[in-house]
């Protein structure tokens, strides 16, 4: 029997096509998007395929967003860019296909909920000019998709089973 990940936070979901509720955390890698590997599916196709990749690194504590899709992933109002990552930290929002004016609330819209022991669960600190959270790159380690049934937002139908009940 495969002992059962501890959980290290929540992705409380934010948009507005999303009804509002919350994601356990306990896999080291969460993908967003529209393919059945996605953990948060939307049929929505504006999304990409694989439109965002949350990983977290059990080392260290700490929790990265890579944008994966030519549409766009926002760490608050600012783009990350396909292809980048950025380290997330408790209460961090980011979000999917925003607005060109940024006047409408996002429809696909996450906040980060991190538990105590976890090394992002401090509040982001306050930039400066040395350091640029978008142009990190992850630590190179191979993240691994954990075991796990999808969750789906409102827009596709729900598919959650219990797990050994």
């Amino acid at each position: 029997p495969i002992a059962a990940m501890q959980r290290w936070g929540f992705l409380n979901l934010r948009g507005t096509a999303d009804e509002e509720g919350s994601i356990d955390l306990a896999e080291d890698q969460l993908l967003i998007g529209r393919t059945s590997k996605c953990k948060i599916r939307y049929a929505d196709t504006t999304v990409s395929s694989v439109h965002a990749k949350l990983s977290f690194a059990r080392e260290t504590g700490e929790v990265w967003l890579e944008d994966c899709s030519v549409n766009g992933t926002w760490l608050g109002a600012r783009r990350i860019g396909k292809g980048k990552v950025v380290r997330l930290h408790d209460g961090d929002i980011f979000s999917l296909l925003r607005s060109d004016s940024g006047s409408t609330p996002p429809q696909y819209s996450y906040s980060i909920e991190l538990l105590a022991g976890s090394g992002s669960a401090a509040p982001r600190p306050a930039p400066n000019d040395e350091e640029d959270v978008f142009s990190q790159s992850l630590p190179p380690r191979a993240y691994s998709a954990g075991g796990g049934t999808p969750r789906q937002p409102a827009v596709a139908a729900a598919t959650a089973t219990a797990a050994g009940a």
